[in-house]
């Protein structure tokens, strides 16, 4: 199983459309599309954020040998994944953490203004 395939597998076994599946990673729904069809080859950038994201192995997602299907049954429940590694911070990385997401925030407040 390629790539390609296992990254439409990881996105169906989380009940998402291509256009939300995109999104949640930041790229747009067309790329995601080339990338399930195999016409793009996905950057190291897209195979970190779909294996932080979804919570897959990166190695298994790019051996094309390895068939096993029990790495998708992790992809899911990443709230209590993030709250459990976030747990384990010092204070000092909370903080940095907590200020990533208060832009990421803004970022998104203003895309959203911007329609």
């Amino acid at each position: 199983m390629n790539l390609s395939e296992k990254i439409k597998l990881i996105r169906k076994a989380n009940n998402l459309t291509q256009d939300e599946f995109a999104s949640s990673i930041g790229i747009s729904r067309g790329n995601l599309a080339n990338i399930e069809l195999g016409n793009v080859t996905p950057t190291q950038l897209f195979i970190n954020c779909v294996s932080l994201m979804y919570n897959v192995d990166k190695n298994w997602l790019l051996d094309d040998s390895n068939n096993d299907l029990s790495a998708l049954n992790n992809s899911t429940n990443m709230i209590s994944l993030i709250v459990e590694k976030y747990d384990q911070l010092d204070d000092k990385y909370k903080k940095f953490v907590e200020g990533q997401i208060n832009q990421l925030l803004e970022l998104q407040e203003q895309a959203n203004n911007s329609k």
